[in-house]
């Protein structure tokens, strides 16, 4: 895989790549990504009801304080995908995911517990009537693995099979990724993802620039799943390649995650 040569300055690097990206949607005149008639035009992230439309539902990007046996850690469970607080009459409410070109998207989450007998993890997927698309548990990730002698604690990617059906554009589903320590309640992450069609302008300009440039190119288009998709196996593979750890903490720091600014990445299922 291509990735631009170190530089001196790799945070300048990564921020001109995002320039480059602001460029380009300035440049065009068709709204990024496809939708429907009725929202057309109309700028989706600027209100906090279009927040919580665009693929967010209600949850929780990070697990919480450790209950019954789980273990001290430095980190809470996270979940890598962009979350937007909004104030209510009562309490703010936190409403986390967003929006994915994949067809069976990756999702990524900080576990700072080593999954084992003691210490489960689960993840699903549901429809927006509430069936079961996909669950997984942390036997099956073990066997997944695509990073020999790899564990956790870290983060770890789960994949959507291939052998489901794409996600469906326009539709929001709502995902779960729980760890239980045998206490009570077991600690949790929600939130939501939509899939989206690309506009052409947008699909072509993807097709022809670097990956680097692709990370920028959906960070600047909010697209977070596909940056944080596109980010991870350069990270995995170079992560000592400083244009490389630039471009991966300008995203955690543009998600609201600067305490992933230097964690290992473990592995994907």
């Amino acid at each position: 895989m291509k990735v631009p040569p170190p530089s001196s300055d790799p945070i300048g690097i990564a921020k001109r790549a995002l320039t480059v990206a602001g460029a380009f949607l300035l440049a065009t005149t068709a709204t990024t990504v496809s939708m429907p008639p009725a929202t057309a035009g109309i700028d989706l992230f600027s209100t906090p009801r279009a927040k919580q439309a665009r693929g967010r539902v209600p949850g929780r990007r990070r697990g919480g304080a450790r209950r019954g046996p789980c273990p001290d850690t430095d980190t809470q469970l996270t979940a890598l995908v962009a979350a937007v607080e909004i104030e209510t009459q009562t309490l703010p409410e936190t409403y986390v995911g967003g929006i994915t070109t994949a067809e069976h998207p990756t999702f990524w989450f900080d576990v700072p517990y080593r999954l084992n007998d003691e210490a489960t993890a689960e993840f699903v997927l549901q429809d927006d009537s509430g069936q079961d698309i996909y669950r997984t548990t942390s036997a099956e990730f073990a066997t997944a693995n695509q990073t020999p002698g790899a564990t956790t604690p870290g983060i770890i990617g789960i994949s959507l099979p291939e052998a489901l059906d794409p996600l469906t554009v326009g539709q929001t589903y709502q995902w779960y990724f729980k760890v239980d320590c045998g206490a009570e309640s077991p600690l949790y992450v929600r939130g939501g993802i939509e899939r989206v069609a690309l506009e052409p302008a947008l699909a072509n300009q993807l097709s022809i620039i670097l990956p680097l440039e692709q990370v920028a190119l959906y960070q600047a288009n909010e697209i977070w799943y596909d940056a944080v998709s596109a980010i991870t196996p350069l990270y995995l593979a170079q992560k000592d390649n400083p244009t490389v750890s630039a471009a991966w903490t300008e995203l955690m720091r543009s998600l609201g995650l600067e305490h992933l600014e230097h964690i290992d990445i473990v592995s994907s299922s």
